[in-house]
């Protein structure tokens, strides 16, 4: 295996760096590690002895002095000596300066070196504190060794464009200024972490209950100030290599807070998140460090600390979404009326008699306070300053239910006891199969007969005890056994609701129906009614709920499916059941039983019969089909490789992300011959293109629904039969492209001769231009008015990209906060109304009856909005975003509330939520099952489902969460079938709520009908770029080469955003190392020095200690051996990055980092801001030495090319990584349309 061919300078590479392989089978072992010895270090600065890293102070200029001396000077002393400044250390400014130990090392003095005592000296030129120029040209005194240094610390956290670093020695306090040159390259890492804290401490101050993603987005944002020697702006490897310095710094600053202000929490979302980056649970806590601080002010910083806002937006509700939510979001929610809610966190009045109280200094809680010499562990108030809003009010009474009567519904392995005393009675109404039927009986002394509604006792699977309501449907005696046949009912906590149902009187009718004893009867209720919408039912959205009355009496609006948590409308066989006719649940599940089967001389499969002359998809062991698939590039073994020279390859295994190694073959596809009894079917077999034996580029560049012919036959098994197709010959087709847009469509024009392997005519009787006019059924093509829709949340507009495909959606008004993603939804559609605000203020204005928004723009009505789609902001439950939480994130998922909201007052005919697959589970599936709630207690049916992006045609690995509801009076779409293979690693689809599992209706989960969709699909015909590339505008350079590319491109002929962000010059060497096979990342770096564009050298990694999990000598901290970490040991600027050996037993080996996407594979979850250091992983182009760009992960999504982006590259990379993959969206519109106009003709 070549492993250099990435790399574009070899200078630095010695030759043989890979140990050969022998014949012997002996040698196939890992070899021993060369023997080494640990590294010297210098015993003052702990710097190792390496000429790359150790540097010598060069000495001071002509004419320089000793400290004391420099402070006597008169240009220095000057308006030192006023009275009430001999206890103030003097303040002046230093420049030019360098720091150095006692041997004139060179030495950073933020790596402990000060904390443990070790004397840190520097040389500079001193100026008066009011002179901040660099200059050396004018007032001051050249110093000599002075110091030792005391302390050193950071302040300027007042919003100022610059951060302050400060020493302080027995003599003065001098603020830094800019370093000698011998110097810069290492103060240049001090200064940066410094502005880094900085930066993220005065972002956590405006917004502190934001995710680490979030900061991290923001972080991305800002250019550190002139004077650095890098170049761009601030990384996610900025954070992930000093994330124990901030906790730190964070800490500290926390620490020196008065106790009247607003302070910064460890426990905040994207603190927590940089406790996983540094791989800690929490920061020990030791003497705070508040030399770091602004000694002119005390422990705190120079200038006004910023405060926190409490003025978070709040969520526009309507009255029915605000009962339903008000529990879970209570602090985000706004009232109309003011309302004393019960419990909660309050917050500190100020003014009671508990608030004004002193400390007492002598509680555990004071004791444990800095002031009193404690650790500050505790954020508590004093006993004795108790709050008397803090305190969470009573509970009001509320009747507490018997668990044991709760109405329920039967589940898997049911016991029914029956222990009542009953008999028939009555006439006989038939005798059939040796069961004896009746129409009465009588249970206990009162009589039941068929049609009526019971409660019967038993005992579910986890041996609780309830009365479960049912309808006899049948009643009937075999032998001495009386046995009633019922269709259960279940009740709201027995659904996927579970406790959030609205009203316990309301149960759902199941299409499960059972024998059970006589004797199980316990009582007869009065009649359970079927309550169907209001006819106003579209136009009552958004008005006061109405008070419920005390009401005992059952009622159902809705059938639930419990294995697939659906609610629907009844249908009328269950509505309009007589007891004259056999159970509804039985002659339905015949009716629509998904078995494939011969009934009638007919295949029946999926709903579709098929004659003979139909074609069928058969499941893949039916028989078996070549298939020509490119075969992966070999990897190095682990004893072929040079330890020495990749000491970190040892960390990577075999699997390799985003591999499509175990994708199955699509179904085969055949054309039924004949039925040869009601179990075995002959048919015909139809070849793939992969399936030839022409190469695999000729799979490639075919079109996706391309077959071959054949005269191949063969029986199989009835059971094999998985759907249906259509295929026509393509001389039949006048609009192939139209043809081939719709699912389940195919065509050929060639016969495959296998024997022969050669193409020939396909026999003419296939044709049906041959087949007479008979034969052929023109059927009018129908074009449905397509739905008025609106959009919230809606990004750049990838959900509404896939309804137009699709053909359902009209999008006439569209709601987006962020105005770069405002303006490229406008440009994709400029006939669409786009509100450029938060959609709370659109919201409220439409309940108030206002016609148009403050810029004239019409709001919609009630009755405009047919079709209402949305992904409300998903950053609380991505699992892309590491740590959620608190008040700001569950803010912003509150806008779920909203968004609920809107459909309770527009009362769309269909509604889509769209959000990340852990919102399922988000507050232990509290908000999946709110919304449920709450769509039903609109009247709406829905259902929730997880789909697979990859399953729809794009290469990429995106699992969403969906809820889908439909109005009364419309038919509930099912999910869409997956119609290509993917990995099957990306398809476990099934939920679980409340320890039950859910799945939705898909079935094609082992295969599907088109083949999967590769990164070579994707984006092989793009012109190479380079790093940083930014023409917004190219020639494409090329023809598409696959079926993917000729769809995507479509009719456009400028290639646009093709652009990527720009790695820093450190990053961009080390891709040029990273190799070029699958799999290769971080791991595959060789460890070398290396020169860096801007005069620099990144110095080789040195392995100092031993690593207590993976040998000797591959740890690069104290805390591989088991010991804290040790500042000193931390290396900057090395090829392979310090930070992912000195963490990556803590995560994974960080798999993935500095990752190549790879031609035959798929990407992971395109995110919102490519970054190699990021934990996502493999963001680097397959072959060239970049990122990749906002285009080819635009395509990666599924976006034409035609669709274009607004903003700058970071903008635009986060409106693609945010939005719906359109395909997705196309198939979930196109199961909408098929429902949408069924009754419109």
């Amino acid at each position: 295996m070549v492993r250099n061919d990435a790399i574009e300078n070899q200078e630095n590479l010695p030759p043989n760096s890979k140990r050969r392989k022998t014949d012997k089978v002996e040698n196939l072992k890992e070899p021993p590690r060369k023997q080494v010895v640990k590294p010297l270090k210098c015993g003052v600065c702990r710097q190792l002895q390496d000429k790359d890293v150790l540097k010598t102070f060069p000495g001071d200029p002509p004419g320089a002095v000793e400290e004391f001396i420099a402070l006597a000077s008169d240009i220095l002393s000057l308006g030192q000596t006023e009275e009430g400044d001999w206890e103030e250390k003097p303040q002046h400014r230093i420049t030019e300066f360098s720091v150095y130990d006692e041997f004139g090392h060179l030495c950073a003095f933020d790596t402990g070196l000060i904390d443990n005592n070790v004397p840190l000296y520097f040389s500079g030129y001193i100026k008066p504190i009011y002179d901040d120029t660099p200059s050396t040209e004018e007032c001051g005194v050249w110093a000599s060794r002075c110091g030792p240094i005391d302390a050193w610390y950071v302040t300027g956290f007042d919003g100022g464009e610059r951060e302050l670093i400060g020493f302080t020695t027995v003599y003065a306090e001098y603020l830094l200024l800019h370093p000698g040159p011998e110097y810069r390259s290492i103060y240049d890492g001090v200064r940066e972490k410094s502005f880094l804290s900085k930066t993220v401490i005065e972002i956590l101050e405006g917004e502190p209950e934001q995710s680490l993603e979030d900061l991290i987005q923001r972080v991305q944002q800002v250019i550190p100030p002139f004077g650095s020697s890098r170049t761009g702006g601030l990384t996610e490897e900025d954070l992930l290599k000093n994330a124990q310095f901030l906790l730190e710094q964070i800490e500290s600053y926390e620490m020196a807070a008065d106790e009247d202000e607003d302070q910064l929490k460890m426990t905040l979302p994207a603190v927590t998140g940089l406790m996983s980056l540094a791989g800690a649970d929490q920061i020990d806590r030791k003497e705070p460090k508040t030399k770091r601080r602004n000694k002119t002010t005390g422990n705190k910083p120079s200038g006004p600390r910023k405060t926190k806002s409490t003025d978070t937006s709040h969520a526009t509700v309507t009255p029915l979404v605000q009962a339903t939510f008000e529990g879970l979001f209570f602090d985000q929610l706004s009232h109309a009326d003011t309302v004393e809610a019960d419990g909660g966190p309050r917050k500190r009045c100020g003014v009671c008699v508990g608030c004004k109280a002193e400390d007492c200094g002598t509680c555990p809680t004071c004791k444990d306070k800095v002031k009193f010499g404690g650790s500050g562990k505790r954020r508590q108030a004093c006993i004795n300053r108790g709050c008397v809003d803090m305190q969470p009010k009573e509970e009001k009474d509320k009747p507490v239910k018997d668990s044991k009567s709760r109405t329920k519904t039967v589940r898997s392995k049911m016991q029914i006891s029956g222990d009542t005393d009953g008999e028939f009675t009555g006439e006989v109404l038939k005798t059939k199969g040796g069961k004896t039927y009746y129409s009465t009986a009588t249970v206990e002394g009162y009589s039941i007969q068929l049609g009526d509604y019971v409660t019967l006792q038993a005992e579910d699977d986890s041996g609780q005890e309830g009365q479960w309501v049912a309808r006899i449907v049948a009643m009937f005696k075999r032998g001495n056994v009386e046995t009633l046949h019922v269709q259960w009912f279940s009740s709201s906590s027995d659904t996927v609701l579970g406790d959030c149902s609205h009203d316990p009187s309301e149960i759902f009718i199941t299409d499960t129906c059972d024998n059970v004893p006589l004797g199980s009867v316990t009582s007869k209720l009065d009649d359970i009614s079927y309550r169907p919408p209001p006819d106003n039912w579209n136009e009552i959205g958004g008005l006061p709920v109405a008070k419920k009355e005390e009401n005992t009496t059952l009622f159902y609006r809705l059938k639930y499916e419990h294995s697939k948590g659906r609610f629907e409308v009844p249908p009328p066989e269950y509505l309009n059941w007589k007891p004259t006719e056999p159970c509804p649940v039985c002659t339905r599940s015949k009716l629509h039983d998904p078995a494939p089967r011969i009934e009638d001389g007919v295949v029946v499969a999926g709903g579709e019969r098929v004659k003979v002359g139909g074609y069928l998809y058969l499941s893949l062991d039916a028989y078996t089909m070549p298939n020509r698939k490119r075969k992966m590039a070999s990897r190095a073994r682990k004893d072929s490789v040079d330890e020495d020279m990749y000491p970190e390859f040892y960390r990577k295994t075999d699997y390799i992300k985003g591999n499509n190694a175990d994708v199955p073959d699509p179904f085969r596809v055949c054309r039924l011959v004949a039925i040869d009894n009601q179990n075995t079917v002959t048919v015909r077999k139809l070849y793939r293109p992969e399936n030839l034996d022409k190469g695999v580029c000729c799979a490639e560049e075919s079109d996706i629904n391309l077959l071959y012919y054949s005269a191949e036959m063969v029986s199989v098994s009835v059971d094999k039969i998985v759907g249906s197709c259509t295929v026509r010959h393509g001389a039949d087709i006048p609009d192939l492209a139209k043809y081939s847009s719709r699912t389940d469509h195919f065509y050929f024009t060639e016969q495959w001769n296998a024997k022969e392997k050669v193409l020939e005519d396909p026999p003419g009787d296939v044709r049906l231009s041959n087949k007479g006019p008979a034969k052929q059924k023109v059927v009018p093509e129908i074009k449905p008015r397509k739905l008025r829709t609106l959009d919230v949340f809606a990004g750049c507009g990838g959900l509404s990209c896939g309804f137009h495909q699709a053909g359902v959606a009209e999008s006439k008004w569209a709601i987006e906060f962020v105005s770069e993603a405002a303006a490229a939804y406008k440009l994709n559609n400029p006939k669409t109304t786009v509100f450029n605000e938060d959609c709370n203020k659109i919201l409220k204005m439409a309940m108030e009856g206002r016609e148009v928004d403050d810029l004239g723009q019409r709001i919609p009505t009630k009755g405009d909005v047919e079709l209402l789609c949305g992904g409300p902001p998903c950053q609380g439950f991505s699992g892309m975003n590491r740590f959620n939480a608190r008040e700001y994130s569950q803010f912003k998922n509150s806008l779920i509330a909203s968004y609920l909201s809107y459909c309770e007052f527009y009362r769309p005919r269909f509604f889509l939520l769209e959000n990340v697959r852990n919102f399922v589970s988000y507050k232990r599936n509290m908000v999946l099952k709110l919304c449920i709630s709450s769509l039903v207690n609109m009247g709406y049916q829905c259902t929730f489902g997880v789909l697979q992006a990859g399953s729809y045609g794009v290469a990429q690995t995106r699992r969403r969460a969906f809820i889908l509801a439909a109005a009364p009076g419309e038919i509930l779409p099912q999910f869409p079938e997956p119609r290509h293979v993917f990995s099957h690693a990306g398809m476990s689809l099934s939920l679980t709520v409340d320890g039950k599992r859910f799945g939705s209706h898909i079935t094609r989960f082992t295969s599907a009908p088109l083949r999967t969709i590769t990164v070579r699909d994707t984006m092989s015909d793009l012109p190479a770029v380079g790093n940083g590339a930014s023409v917004t505008e190219l020639a494409y350079n090329s023809e598409p080469t696959t079926w993917f590319q000729r769809q995507i491109r479509g009719n456009t002929t400028t290639l646009t955003d093709h652009i990527c962000k720009e790695m820093h010059p450190l990053a961009a060497i080390r891709t040029k190392h990273i190799p070029l096979t699958p799999g290769s990342d971080w791991r595959d770096l060789p460890n070398i020095a290396v020169n860096l564009p801007d005069g620099t050298r990144a110095p080789k990694l040195i392995y100092t200690h031993d690593d207590r999990k993976n040998g000797p000598l591959r740890g690069v901290c104290s805390c591989a051996e088991g010991r804290s970490c040790d500042p000193s040991d931390k290396q900057n600027n090395t090829l392979i990055p310090w930070c992912l050996p000195h963490t990556g037993n803590r995560h994974n080996h960080w798999a993935g980092l500095y990752g190549r996407a790879f031609w035959d594979g798929f990407f992971s979850t395109t995110i919102t801001n490519p970054e190699p250091m990021g934990k996502q992983g493999r963001v680097l182009h397959p072959e060239q030495h970049r990122l990749v760009s906002v285009r080819e992960c635009a395509r990666s999504q599924g976006f034409p090319d035609s669709h274009t982006f607004y903003g700058n590259v970071l903008d635009k990379h986060r409106q693609v990584g945010n939005a719906v993959p359109p395909p997705l969206a196309k198939a979930i519109g196109e199961e909408i349309l098929k429902y949408a106009f069924r009754f419109e003709g």
